[in-house]
C-alpha cells in the first residue's frame, strides 16, 4: 500500500521554478493535463465508476426511504378533523426533521463512495497497481468515523447554502433579501469549497481528523488553486460538451416517427446518465492527482506511464 509520507513535503520550486514564479499559463496546462490523467485512469479502471453508480444508487435509496416516510407520517398522524393555520405545524416539523436526516444520510453516502474512489485511484496513481474493487471499500471503512462526522458537517453547511440560494430566487422574499441571500450563497459556496477541496483526500488517505484535514486542506489548496480549478471546470466543461453532442445526436432521431422518438429519448438518457456518472468518477480521480501533486510538487508518476508527461 502507498502511504503519503512527510518526506515528499514539497519545497519552495513547488511554487516557484528557476527562481520565478510558476505563471496562470503552466498552472492551467498542468490543470488540464490532471484532467487527461483522471480520464485516462478512469479508462483503465473502469470499475471506479462502479464506485459513483452505488453512491446514487444508495443515495436514491435513502431519497425513497425519506419519501416513504413522509407519506406513511402523513397516513398515521393526520387528523381530519384538525382546522386552523396552526393545524399541523408538529407534523410539519416532523416532515423537515425526516428531510434534514435523509439529506445528510444522502451527505454521508456520497462521501463514503467518493472516500473510497479517492484511495482506489491514488494506489494506482501513485504505485501503478491495480487495486481490487474492495480495496477502496476497506479504506473508507478504515476512517468511517471521520467520513460520518464529515457527512454530517459538510451536509448542513452545503444545505444552509442552499436555503440561502432559495431564498435569493423566491418572489416571496423582499428584492434586498433576494439580493443579499444570493451575494451570500455564492460567496459562502466558493469560499466553503476551497476550504473543503482536500478534507476526504486527507481523511481517507492519511486518516487524519475532520479538523485537522479543514486545516490542512487549506493551505493544500494554496500551493495548487490553479491547477485545481482548472481541472474542475474542464472536466464539468467536457461533461457539458459530450450531453451536447447528444442532444444533436437524438434529436433527428425524435423526428423519425415513434421508434425514433423512443430510441432519441432512451440514448439520450442512457448516455447523459454514463456521461454524469464518468466525469463524477474522473473528479475524484483528479482530487487525488491533485493531492498527490500538493504533496510532492510532482505529477503522478502514472501520468508518464500513459504518455501524458515525459518521463
Amino acid at each position: 500500500m502507498t502511504t503519503v509520507t512527510d518526506r515528499h513535503r514539497p519545497t519552495g520550486w513547488m511554487l516557484r521554478r528557476d527562481g520565478r514564479r510558476i505563471g496562470i499559463g503552466e498552472r492551467i496546462s498542468r490543470g488540464w493535463k490532471i484532467t487527461k490523467l483522471g480520464m485516462a485512469v478512469v479508462r483503465a479502471d473502469p470499475e471506479l465508476i462502479v464506485y459513483t453508480s452505488l453512491s446514487a444508487l444508495f443515495s436514491l435509496m435513502a431519497i425513497g426511504a425519506a419519501i416513504s416516510g413522509s407519506v406513511g407520517l402523513d397516513a398515521v398522524a393526520s387528523d381530519p378533523e384538525c382546522v386552523g393555520e396552526d393545524c399541523g405545524s408538529e407534523l410539519a416539523f416532523a416532515h423537515l426533521a425526516i428531510w434534514f436526516v435523509f439529506y445528510l444520510l444522502v451527505s454521508v453516502i456520497t462521501v463514503f463512495w467518493n472516500a473510497a474512489i479517492i484511495a482506489s485511484a491514488y494506489e494506482r496513481l501513485s504505485s501503478g497497481t491495480n487495486p481490487s474493487f474492495s480495496y477502496g471499500i476497506g479504506q473508507a471503512m478504515k476512517c468511517l468515523p471521520q467520513i460520518l462526522v464529515w457527512g454530517i458537517v459538510a451536509g448542513t453547511v452545503g444545505l444552509f447554502i442552499q436555503i440561502l440560494e432559495g431564498l435569493s430566487h423566491s418572489e416571496d422574499s423582499p428584492l434586498p433579501l433576494r439580493f443579499v441571500a444570493g451575494l451570500a450563497s455564492f460567496i459562502l459556496g466558493i469560499a466553503w469549497w476551497i476550504v473543503t477541496f482536500f478534507v476526504i483526500p486527507i481523511i481517507v488517505l492519511e486518516k487524519a481528523g475532520v479538523l485537522d484535514g479543514m486545516g490542512r486542506s487549506m493551505e493544500l489548496f494554496k500551493r495548487t488553486w490553479g491547477e485545481d480549478v482548472t481541472s474542475h471546470i474542464g472536466t464539468g466543461l467536457l461533461m457539458t460538451l459530450c450531453i451536447v453532442i447528444l442532444f444533436f445526436i437524438s434529436i433527428p432521431l425524435m423526428t423519425m416517427g415513434e421508434v425514433g422518438v423512443i430510441l432519441g429519448m432512451v440514448m439520450l438518457a442512457v448516455g447523459i446518465l454514463f456521461a454524469v456518472l464518468f466525469f463524477s468518477t474522473v473528479d475524484a480521480v483528479n482530487r487525488a492527482s491533485l493531492f498527490y501533486y500538493a504533496k510532492t510538487g510532482e505529477m503522478p508518476p502514472m501520468a508518464a506511464k500513459v504518455g501524458i508527461v515525459s518521463e
